[in-house]
């Protein structure tokens, strides 16, 4: 009996031996939960200043769900790659999947045996990130109101751009003289708030196309610029969503609508109107400024 127990024991050693250090994918893993949006999380993570770690290259990265950085710890190279997936309609997972392909033995090894620095350092990093993203929350609020239809601007003085996610708000600013000048040239009244449709939107590249309006009282024989074009912008069936916070940050209520979407199985396209409700530049808490925001359900 002791024979076959120790025969058994020793089958199982070789069993998890060679699993562990030839057949697992990878070294080790950390996760944490949170309940901010998965393109919130991706877009903080792709360029991430490490603090345990040297700087980053990004090997690989598919939108609001995985990174992939070569990074290093004490000279040592190591693959962390990063998954985020969601668990309902406001949470999401963070893992760090770790793996060593130039010294996968030792490493492994140094982890069975609990002498392993660098997985205390990863620890540490993963709550930094995690405590930033709870502390990041303090000024944006997101709110998803429910399907609607996006309000119709009749008459519009437009610029067309295009640029990255990110730049939108800069683009913006940028360019917000022309149409202010146009306005004041040709003395036009703006019954409605400052506005951008968004027309495309890359996930690969992250660049967006869109067209930066000001909704203006119809008058005839006003003229085409090179710049500024006169649109109509046409109703369209949507999902609500009201964000407040700076207007650099507008896009985070759609990563927001992205994880609803996908939890509730809603159809939604890349289509989306802002509707600006407040002055930037009469100041005070950016908290308080209002966005409406209405993305395009597709049939």
């Amino acid at each position: 009996m002791g024979k076959i127990l120790s025969g058994i024991l020793i089958v199982g050693i070789i069993g998890f031996s060679i699993w562990y250090f030839a057949v697992k994918p990878y070294d080790y893993s950390i996760a944490f939960t949170t309940n901010t949006p998965g393109g919130i999380i991706y877009e903080r993570i792709e360029y991430w200043q490490y603090e345990h770690f040297d700087k980053a290259e990004i090997l690989e990265e598919n939108f609001d769900e995985q990174v992939k950085h070569l990074v290093k710890f004490q000279d040592n190279p190591l693959i962390i790659d990063w998954n985020i997936s969601q668990l309902n309609d406001s949470v999401n997972k963070v893992k760090a999947i770790v793996s060593h392909p130039e010294s996968l033995i030792s490493s492994r090894f140094s982890i069975l045996i609990g002498q392993n620095k660098e997985q205390d350092s990863l620890k540490k990093e993963l709550e930094i990130i995690r405590k930033s993203l709870d502390k990041e929350k303090n000024n944006y609020n997101i709110e998803i109101i429910g399907k609607t239809k996006a309000p119709k601007a009749d008459y519009c003085a437009c610029i067309g751009l295009k640029g990255k996610l990110q730049q939108k708000a800069m683009l913006m600013m940028t360019n917000i003289g022309y149409l202010s000048d146009y306005v004041l040239e040709h003395d036009l009244e703006m019954p409605a708030k400052p506005r951008v449709l968004v027309k495309s939107w890359d996930k690969g590249t992250n660049e967006i196309k869109f067209d930066f309006c000001f909704p203006i009282v119809k008058k005839e024989g006003l003229p085409e610029t090179e710049k500024i074009k006169l649109r109509t912008l046409p109703s369209f069936n949507a999902v609500h969503t009201i964000f407040n916070g700076n207007y650099l940050f507008t896009h985070f209520a759609w990563y927001k609508l992205q994880d609803y979407a996908k939890a509730n199985q809603l159809k939604i396209s890349d289509q989306v109107l802002e509707v600006f409700n407040n002055n930037p530049e009469m100041g005070g808490n950016s908290i308080e400024w209002t966005t409406d925001i209405y993305t395009l359900i597709r049939d």
